[in-house]
């Protein structure tokens, strides 16, 4: 076989968030997995199992000082990779800071540079207003080809203009739907670890940051006892929110009803677990959170601010988190005896959302045989 093509992907951290799940499920996936040799480049706030999985997945694992830290220092170090490794490709992973790691793997001679946009976010104040058009045309430079995980995440990183125009390559937030179809053997015996019997399950996976709107989804809940008094609240993920998170749960008297699992490496078995899933999140792109719940067969509740492009099933409904609690209660007591979704999956696929066909696309724009590069 002939030298394998060298590519690196750049994440900002390792620890089970939604775009480490994208990276691993698309190269696990991919038709000819032993055409590349892969390395992933990420900052050091990590969780060590998920350094793990990639590193089964035969990543070499690259941690760098924090951009935070020290930004010399994170330049210096990611310099020196990029210099020694000669990658052909360049994957970076990071939104709105694609551009600085790939301006540097552009000058340290990589060809293929791909700016992959994961997230729709809402300038708040006027420093993002003011820097952010400045380092979505850093992006569009540093770059060769474009790529999204939805048309929202893309319309913001790119512009409306390169959407409408197909000049950035759609990259679904796509899953192995085998891995996430009910199964209720499983549902039973995890259901029987976690103390759960015929107890109504509300779920949510995400890491614990502002932008998962946590804190709204613990008053949700907590209304939803007022009617279904012995619902529980799963919680899968870790981050830096927890510890208030949890402060807010002891304050409201709801431990015995909230259950923090923390990272999990088999996440398609807790939605084995849920009756429901919520996202009451603040801003995304198209959550691939989303796209497993629904294969799952799960009704979903998600927020009017996330890309109504995620409705894959007829089973999502999207509701406003500026306008209290009361809409979204409402919802899932009626949500109660709704059952699944038997369906799912094969809509899942119909709607392109099938890994083993999205990772011959990525495989494509790796091999340097897509029309979409500039």
């Amino acid at each position: 076989m002939g030298k394998k093509i060298k590519v690196v992907e750049f994440i900002p951290r390792l620890e089970f968030g939604g775009v480490e799940a994208v990276v691993l499920n698309y190269i696990s996936h991919l038709p000819d997995r032993e055409k590349f040799e892969f390395h992933v480049i990420a900052q050091n706030i990590y969780d060590p199992k998920c350094v793990r999985q990639f590193g089964n997945l035969g990543f070499k694992v690259h941690l760098v000082t924090h951009k935070r830290t020290s930004m010399v220092k994170n330049c210096c170090e990611i310099w020196k990779i990029l210099k020694e490794e000669k990658f052909d490709v360049a994957h970076s992973h990071m939104t709105l800071t694609n551009f600085y790691v790939l301006f540097m793997a552009k000058v340290a001679g990589t060809n293929t540079r791909i700016s992959h946009s994961h997230n729709a976010f809402k300038a708040e104040n006027w420093k993002q207003k003011v820097s952010w058009p400045v380092l979505k045309f850093l992006n569009r430079k540093a770059a060769n080809i474009w790529a999204t995980c939805g048309y929202d995440a893309g319309a913001f990183l790119f512009g409306e203009k390169a959407m409408q125009e197909d000049q950035v390559v759609v990259m679904n937030n796509a899953i192995d739907e085998s891995l996430f179809q009910y199964n209720p053997v499983a549902r039973e015996q995890l259901r029987k670890k976690l103390g759960i019997t015929k107890q109504f399950v509300i779920g949510h996976i995400g890491r614990f940051m502002e932008q998962k709107n946590h804190t709204f989804l613990i008053d949700i809940f907590a209304d939803v006892l007022k009617y279904i008094p012995d619902a529980k609240l799963l919680l899968v993920g870790a981050g830096e929110l927890q510890s208030r998170i949890s402060d807010k749960v002891k304050k409201l008297n709801l431990e015995e009803s909230v259950i923090f699992m923390g990272n999990v490496t088999n996440p398609q078995e807790y939605y084995q677990v849920m009756d429901l899933f919520v996202l009451p999140s603040l801003f995304e792109g198209l959550p691939v959170v989303s796209i497993e719940a629904q294969a799952s067969g799960l009704p979903c509740l998600i927020s009017d601010k996330v890309d109504t492009r995620c409705k894959i099933t007829p089973d999502v409904k999207f509701l406003p988190i500026n306008q209290g609690t009361k809409q979204w209660v409402d919802e899932i007591v009626d949500c109660k005896d709704k059952g699944r979704n038997e369906k799912a999956a094969q809509q899942i696929i119909n709607r392109g959302y099938s890994i083993l066909k999205e990772a011959e696309k990525l495989e494509m724009l790796y091999l340097g045989k897509t029309l979409n590069a500039k």
